[in-house]
């Protein structure tokens, strides 16, 4: 999801206030015509990637090995032992690789139970499940390789009475509008990476969340092959269009070719996913911009099936060290989706939520989803303290409001070449080819969208109740807006500690740690619709003016304090004592 943009010469007085334009830089940077494919094209050629037998050629290895990543799965309490999984490719048909550990404690190294996931063409993807004990005082690095190479790679778990340190990130890629000379300006990809992974080897992160949008999939909207379907007339007919198998083929190898990609040549991201263990939550971007909020003859259609179809497929195989048939087995559960909670020590855990696999216009997450979930967390064990939420989209955020007044305007008018929302060239393609100006995605994707605000509301009293019967504090965390920023819940009556309010519930918001942020005058609207609403007769919600100065030490821009465009991450660190994070 994406950030909006309005043009104030195309918007009537009174539609929309305050007033939302771009000016010089930010105009040149942000503002295209929709109605033009704005498709940058392909980085990279599929073909070119593999050799003739399909294995991929650039490989950061002697070996011929892609990887590793490191996952964390979870810990046993029971047994105060740290779990996890590395993930590595490897050409068929070489001997399958050990994977061996060593903590500097134990005399023999830790081996890695292999599971093969999948293959593809000459590539096998291939798990290994890894058990290693937490020592009672100290933090172990845990030093790995593969076959026994010289080449060694790490990662930090903690001890049994340590602190826990993790980290959160979202949007971990550029939006395809954004051109060079944007990125470049802000420093290019990995700015904020070598901030992450400079901060990990003074103080190691034992675990980094992926708040969605670990890649950005969009670009596959851009290949020829999608023109039949383009040029269906009706909405019927597109709905019913029967996928070629041509198609089929060339989803599977733009996938797999995109995960090599991303995950192992383009940024030092490559570098965090073989140090940090990980886990993930999956976002629009993961499959494409603005997924599940879409009409249905849209979203039901053949062909936006198929692209969930493997969206989820490679999703599972890279971020989750899974497939559909293992990921039940493997922890991920949902009525369909893959939702997951895991204990980072005794006092806290982390549940992330899948709000995508069942996601459409009328709801984020099946009730027999939600019902899974709150099952799940009243089985948490009685010494959890601190709970915390992952979802890809803030729960408390401003209403964009300003934005429903222009909407409800453009609707209304019919004006079809008006950029409403800056999407990225490949929802511009679909709203353009299928005349769909008022598919509208980002609006429908916040919860706070009056079709997702009952929902929204159920949710957040479920919550609240599992507070109150638990005595555990739930911390909302969440990212997509590519800004930063801190909101709450709490009870609207009394004058009640946020240390006894059960309503209390902080929205850490984070993102994004590549892609652009929004120009000054989105943050400026969002920062005037940034009031204090209701939740329901007992809860009101806000966010907090915490940004006194910008990163430069320079007052805000427009002295907007609620949010700050900047890209960022956010990091965790337990004080055990009391079961609170800092």
């Amino acid at each position: 999801m994406d950030f909006p943009v309005l043009d104030k010469n195309k918007v009537p007085q009174g539609s929309a206030e305050p007033a939302l334009w771009l000016e010089g830089d930010e105009r040149e940077m942000y503002v295209g015509d929709v109605t033009k494919v704005n498709i940058p094209g392909y980085e990279y050629d599929y073909l070119a990637m593999f050799d003739q037998n399909g294995f991929p050629r650039r490989c950061n290895r002697f070996d011929g090995i892609l990887g590793p990543t490191v996952m964390f799965i979870n810990v046993d309490l029971l047994t105060a032992t740290y779990l996890g999984s590395v993930f590595i490719i490897y050409p068929a048909p070489s001997q399958q690789p050990t994977i061996s550990f060593r903590d500097g404690v134990a005399l023999q190294p830790y081996f890695g139970n292999p599971t093969i996931l999948a293959k593809h063409n000459a590539s096998i993807l291939c798990r290994y499940d890894f058990a290693i004990p937490l020592d009672i005082n100290l933090e172990k690095r845990i030093e790995y390789n593969i076959n026994n190479t010289p080449e060694v790679y790490n990662f930090t778990i903690p001890s049994q009475t340590s602190q826990w340190r993790w980290c959160f990130w979202s949007c971990n890629g550029w939006s395809l509008n954004v051109e060079k000379k944007a990125k470049d300006k802000l420093g290019g990809d990995n700015v904020v990476w070598d901030s992450l992974l400079e901060k990990h080897k003074k103080f190691p992160f034992h675990v980094m969340v992926g708040g969605g949008d670990q890649l950005y999939c969009d670009l596959f909207w851009n290949d020829d092959i999608w023109k039949p379907w383009f040029q269906t007339k009706n909405k019927a007919n597109r709905k019913a269009f029967i996928p070629s198998p041509e198609m089929e083929s060339f989803l599977d190898n733009f996938f797999f070719a995109h995960y090599v990609n991303n995950f192992f040549y383009t940024s030092k991201f490559t570098d965090a996913l073989t140090t940090v263990p990980f886990a993930f939550i999956i976002d629009d971007h993961d499959i494409f911009d603005g997924w599940g909020s879409y009409p249905d003859y849209l979203h039901n259609s053949n062909i936006f099936q198929m692209i969930k179809f493997y969206a989820f497929k490679y999703f599972l195989l890279f971020q989750a060290h899974s497939n559909y048939e293992l990921s039940r087995t493997h922890g991920y559960f949902g009525k369909e989706g893959f939702s997951w909670l895991k204990n980072i020590g005794p006092f806290a855990a982390i549940l992330g939520v899948d709000t995508r696999y069942e996601r459409t216009l009328s709801n984020v997450v099946s009730n027999e989803s939600y019902d899974m979930i709150f099952d799940r967390l009243y089985s948490l064990p009685v010494s959890t303290k601190h709970l915390f939420v992952i979802t890809g989209v803030p729960i408390v955020y401003p209403r964009l409001t300003y934005v429903e007044g222009a909407l409800s305007f453009l609707v209304s008018s019919k004006l079809k070449n008006l950029s409403i929302f800056q999407k990225d060239g490949a929802l511009a393609s679909i709203c353009n080819q299928f005349g769909e100006p008022e598919l509208l995605d980002d609006l429908n994707d916040h919860w706070t969208a009056e079709i997702h605000m009952e929902e929204r509301r159920k949710l957040i009293e479920r919550l609240q109740e599992f507070a109150r019967t638990r005595g555990i504090r739930v911390t909302l965390v969440a990212g997509d807006v590519h800004c930063c920023g801190i909101g709450r819940f709490a009870t609207e009556q009394g004058k009640i500690k946020p240390e006894n309010d059960y309503r209390y519930m902080t929205q850490i918001v984070s993102s994004a740690i590549m892609n652009i942020p929004p120009p000054n005058a989105v943050i400026r609207m969002c920062h005037y619709s940034a009031k204090k609403y209701m939740l329901n007769e007992f809860t009101n919600e806000k966010m907090f003016e915490i940004f006194t100065k910008d990163v430069n030490e320079q007052d805000p821009p427009n002295n907007n304090k609620k949010l700050l465009a900047r890209r960022n991450f956010a990091s965790f660190a337990e004080d055990p004592a009391i079961g609170a994070f800092y």
